[in-house]
């Protein structure tokens, strides 16, 4: 069971099926949503969490949706690469997108951090997959 999940979407309803899903399957022990990119950079700027995380013995797991108002996934990889990666070294990344474009999907390889690509809504069977990916 992982520490921490961290859930970022603009759907409410997404938001709270993750948690339904990460919880019944005992995946985390905490499950923090934020409803966009924005909110994601502020929490992981916040020197406690920071301080929590650079000393971690597991990585920080974020499930990111693409499309939000105020700050989508992509600006949020953009942001989170440029300004906390030092600080969350081995942060695993897994987009979580109603989007089928096989541009995003080619895209989010860019990224290091993120390590898949699923569609919504979350299941049992790709938390899994998920578990199995990131302990690699």
């Amino acid at each position: 069971m992982l520490q921490k999940v961290i859930c970022i979407d603009d759907d409410p309803i997404a938001l709270l099926l993750s948690k339904l899903v990460i919880s019944k399957a005992n995946f985390a022990s905490e499950v923090v949503t934020l409803p966009n990119g924005l909110d994601g950079i502020c929490y992981l700027e916040k020197e406690e969490v920071i301080v929590n995380y650079s000393n971690a013995a597991e990585p920080l797991l974020i499930l990111l949706d693409l499309n939000m108002p105020v700050m989508g996934g992509w600006e949020f990889l953009e942001q989170f690469s440029a300004r906390l990666a030092g600080y969350y070294v081995g942060t695993k990344i897994i987009l979580l997108s109603s989007s089928i474009d096989p541009s995003d999907i080619q895209k989010s390889k860019q990224f290091d951090m993120v390590v898949d690509f699923f569609p919504k809504p979350l299941t049992k069977e790709i938390l899994q997959t998920i578990l199995q990916k990131i302990q690699q």
